[in-house]
């Protein structure tokens, strides 16, 4: 486990990507930091330094014990914050995502699962 992208991206073969405790994305290395499909995975990477994204800025508060239902980054979520995620806000406050398994790169994420 770490927190430094680089070294992940220099020593890993796969990558899983937790927010608050829960796997959101999951893949190989290469596929996940260059092609981030998770909301919370795209606004991790755009702020590192070599990034060419536009930096997200994350906002509102992480959610606290116990975790309310849905997608656990849905309040900080920046395409329901957009409205661009409109045609799933209600899966994503109320409906649970399944446990990611270790296939190929997935997704905890009813945006990407629909889109």
């Amino acid at each position: 486990m770490t927190h430094d992208l680089g070294l992940a991206w220099n020593i890993a073969d796969r990558v899983a990507v937790m927010y608050l405790g829960r796997v959101v994305e999951t893949g190989t290395v290469e596929s996940v930091l260059t092609n981030p499909q998770h909301p919370y995975t795209q606004a991790l990477l755009s702020v590192l330094p070599e990034s060419d994204a536009t930096p997200v800025l994350l906002t509102g508060e992480p959610p606290t014990l116990p975790h309310p239902p849905g997608c656990r980054f849905h309040a900080r979520c920046q395409l329901l914050a957009s409205g661009e995620a409109s045609p799933v806000a209600d899966l994503c406050r109320s409906q649970d995502l399944p446990v990611l398994g270790a296939g190929e790169q997935a997704a905890a994420c009813h945006w990407v699962t629909t889109a």
